[in-house]
This record gives C-alpha cells, structure tokens and sequence, in this order.
C-alpha cells in the first residue's frame, strides 16, 4: 500500500509540477538535469536536435520529450527507449560540424584526464549549431566537499563510490579556468562564445542529501525527499555552489 501511494504521490508531483518529466526521486541526478531541460523546452525550436556526450543509458531523456543521441565509452543496462547510442572511444565525436541544436555534457568532464578536456570543449563545440551547455562540479570547496562525501561512503558502505574517486584523481576545475578554456577553444574554431555561468545547487543543500543517500539503511528515505527538494531547487541554488553551469551561446557566431 505504502509503495502504490508513493508512485501516486510522485506520478501526480510529474505531472502537475514538472509537465510529465521524471527522475525526481533521485535528486543528486534531477537537480543537475532539469535546469537543462528547462533551458531547451523554453527554447524556439520544435524538435531540437540534442546530443548529449557522456550519456550512460538515458542522460537527459527523463527530464524531454524528445529523442537524444547518446554518445559514452559504454552503456550499461537498459538504455532509453529515446536515447540513440554511440559507442566512443576518444575524443573525437563522429558528427559533422553544426550537427546538433543543442550539444550538452553533464558532469562528464571530471571524469577525464585534465589534459583531456580541452579537447572536448573543442568537440562539443565543433558539432553544436546554436547551443552548448556544460554541468560540471569546480573549485576547491566543491574537491573538499566529494573528499568528505568518499570518506564517508567508504565508512559506511567499506568501499569507494567510483563517481568520488574519480572526482578527486582528476581534481575539479576552477569556474575561471572553463570559462577561459570555451572562449579559447571557440576562437580556435572561428566562433564567438557568448557564456553565461550559472551556479547550481548549494554545497550545504548537497551535503544534506547527500550524506543522507549515503547513510540511509534504504533508499526509501532519499526516494520520499527528492521530489520536494526538485519542487524547491530554485531555492538551492545559493551560496557556494557544487557545479556551474556554462550555457554557451554559438548561434551569432561565424566559422574562420
């Protein structure tokens, strides 16, 4: 009983707040998404073409109605009945320039080399037609914040969370650093890059569920709070943030 009242609770918060969109019973996952989504479903375009780079098995598609190509090293399970997926190995994406309306990658780039991510700003640049958006956790409060989180995971659970490994192995850029990365990049390519950087999510917001995923002996518990957290996540969005958002605008741009 108290599981078909939860999927009634959440099923009627999809649709009446959110238009139908899932995925807001997880939200480490639905805070990074939906200000993304929001961003392309107020957008001029019909039908957009999206690509997504570091997708897994279904990236964005809970949060838009449209079909998405994929692109990751692997996919893992079921993938998205909208999701199109291609396989990658490197950093070369194999599309033509200008193929995709909007070209996102959301906190994929910590999970590369340093040396690696200009060439996939360069990349996602290259095959975007008017907009690239790129989530990705920076700064050193936000290094400090995933040490504590992998502290703590390996405490509770006796092993380490691959995600915090990888944050802290690569380390997290600094928001200035990506800022000048795009607009070197968007020169390199002949374009003006018009970038508006957006904080998203508190850090004391995302320690509080955080530690609360970690500690919770079921995931009933994360699952009940999510959707409310999502409702309010205009009100998250203070302070020290974990990630930045880089909304990159092409579309006035013009090839060298």
């Amino acid at each position: 009983m108290t599981k078909l009242l939860r999927k009634g609770i959440l099923r009627s918060i999809e649709i009446l707040v959110f238009r139908g969109r899932s995925g807001i019973d997880n939200a480490d996952e639905a805070l990074r998404y939906l200000p993304i989504s929001d961003f392309i479903l107020r957008g001029e375009i019909d039908n957009p073409k999206v690509l997504e780079v570091g997708s897994g098995v279904k990236g964005i598609t809970p949060y838009i109605p449209f079909q998405i190509t994929g692109v990751d090293v692997s996919f893992s399970g079921e993938i998205a009945k909208t999701l199109t997926p291609v396989c990658l190995s490197g950093a070369m994406l194999p599309f033509p320039d200008k193929s995709y309306d909007y070209v996102i990658s959301v906190d994929m780039l910590e999970h590369v080399p340093e040396s690696e991510r200009a060439k996939i700003i360069m990349e996602l640049l290259r095959v975007a037609n008017k907009w690239v958006i790129l989530a990705v956790p920076c700064g050193k409060l936000s290094e400090a914040h995933d040490k504590g989180l992998d502290e703590l995971y390996q405490q509770v659970k006796g092993e380490r969370y691959h995600f915090f490994r990888d944050h802290i192995e690569n380390g997290l850029p600094a928001k200035e650093e990506l800022v000048a990365c795009i607009r070197a990049c968007a020169e390199k390519l002949g374009l003006s890059a018009d970038i508006q950087v957006i904080g998203n999510v508190s850090l004391k917001a995302r320690t509080f569920f955080m530690r609360l995923w970690i500690t919770a002996k079921t995931p009933k518990v994360y699952n009940w709070i999510s959707p409310f957290l999502c409702i309010f996540r205009r009100f998250l969005n203070y302070g020290d943030c974990y990630r930045q958002i880089f909304v990159v605008d092409i579309s006035r741009g013009e090839r060298g």
